[in-house]
Formats: structure tokens, sequence, C-alpha cells
């Protein structure tokens, strides 16, 4: 689907005539729903950390507080916590962690663990206490390019009528249904109930899921385990 098909089929459940272009169109009902479609998208993007829009991201460290050697990525929406790693030193980046956190450190470098700890402030990615130049850093993010261009590049929303999009472009096309009914003071209760049960179905489907375990306690994955008990002693 593209952004051109999502609101024809849009226009087809709700009695409005099909365009045979949207971003172009003068018709102030198409240009509503152009409009409602990439809400519709920044919304679901921002609902849940959809498998479509997770990267990775490595950088290698300077020897500073303020990381400058490409440390966030520019489609970076939000970062996916614990997924963190200092590859070269085999240790985990704690953080982000709050500004109290980080003036504490500043304030009292002798409180500082082992460990390397890390927060964003106005765009800039800070590490305490400062690293070594020549660390690989590792983590993963979801970005906010949900959309994407007919050749597969990523966009921050649609912008041409062959746009499509890296979320379920079905569930989009339900988002902007309700959301054109609300617009208009209609009834929209039914048809918002169900977008929310088709976008529950699809988190619960979006890449998979590990193994439930009904026993007691919880082993980590890739981890070496012993039984519970006391080995027969």
């Amino acid at each position: 689907m593209s952004l051109l098909t999502i609101i024809q089929r849009v226009c087809d459940r709700t009695g409005i005539s099909r365009p045979d272009t949207v971003v172009d169109s003068t018709d102030e009902a198409v240009r509503q729903l152009f409009a409602l479609a990439n809400e519709e998208g920044e919304e679901l993007a921002k609902r849940y950390p959809w498998q479509a829009l997770t990267s990775g991201w490595t950088f290698v460290t300077n020897a500073a507080e303020t990381q400058t050697n490409t440390p966030i990525p520019e489609d970076l929406d939000r970062f996916i916590p614990n997924t963190f790693f200092n590859r070269t030193t085999q240790r985990r980046l704690i953080g982000p962690i709050s500004p109290q956190e980080f003036e504490a450190v500043q304030a009292n470098p002798a409180s500082a663990s082992v460990y390397l700890a890390f927060r964003e402030r106005a765009g800039a990615f800070l590490i305490t206490p400062t690293p070594s130049a020549g660390e690989t850093i590792a983590y993963e993010y979801v970005s906010r390019n949900w959309a994407r261009s007919s050749v597969g590049v990523g966009k921050a929303e649609f912008t041409v009528d062959g746009d499509g999009a890296y979320l379920d472009e079905g569930l989009i096309a339900l988002g902007v249904r309700w959301r054109w009914k609300q617009a208009k003071g209609l009834d929209y209760s039914e048809d918002m109930e169900t977008y929310e049960r088709a976008v529950a179905r699809a988190m619960a489907h979006d890449g998979g899921a590990g193994a439930l375990s009904i026993r007691a306690g919880r082993t980590a994955p890739m981890q070496t385990n012993f039984p519970d008990g006391n080995f027969g002693i």
C-alpha cells in the first residue's frame, strides 16, 4: 500500500469520493485525510517499539565527557532501555541517568563506579566518568522514520503519494478512519474500538516473543544456570 491507496481505502469506507492524488489535491476532505494519515503514523510509531522501527547503533568514544563521534543517529526517536554496552570493556552502560545523578557524579567523582553512565542533554550524548578514547559503545533505538519512500528510504512523514510505511498500513487506514469521524463530530466509538483491537493484535504478534515458563524463579537467557535446591547436600 501507499499513501494514495491508504486514503482511497478510507474514502471507500466513509463515502468520500476516491481521489486520484492526495498530496497535490485541493479537495478539503482529502487534505484533511492527508494530515490525519501523518498524525496517525506519528502516534502509532510512538505507542510501541515496533520491530520494523528498531535499529542498532555503534560509535567509538573520544576521551571527553561530551561524545562527538556521532553517538546519536539522525533518525533517533528514543533509546531502548538496557541495550547499552561497552563492547571494548564488555561492561554495561548505566542510564540514561537523571540530571541529579549526573551532577552528583560531577560533584563527587570518587562516588563513580567502574561502570560508565550516560545521559542526553540538549542533543548531546554525555558519558561519565570520562571514558578512554577508542572504546566501542553499542545500543538499540527506535527510529522516528515510520514512513518510507517508494525506494525504501526512511522518512518521518508522508510527503508524496507513492510513500509507504514501515508500520502496518492497514492499521494506519483504520486510524485515519476513526480520526476523521472524530474531527467531523460523528460517532467514532465503534471504529476506534476496532482500531484498538487491531493494534493490540499487532503488538502481540510483532517480532515474536520468548517462551514463558511456569516454574518458579527466572533464568536469564544465554547465561549459566543451576537447578534450584541444595544440590543433594
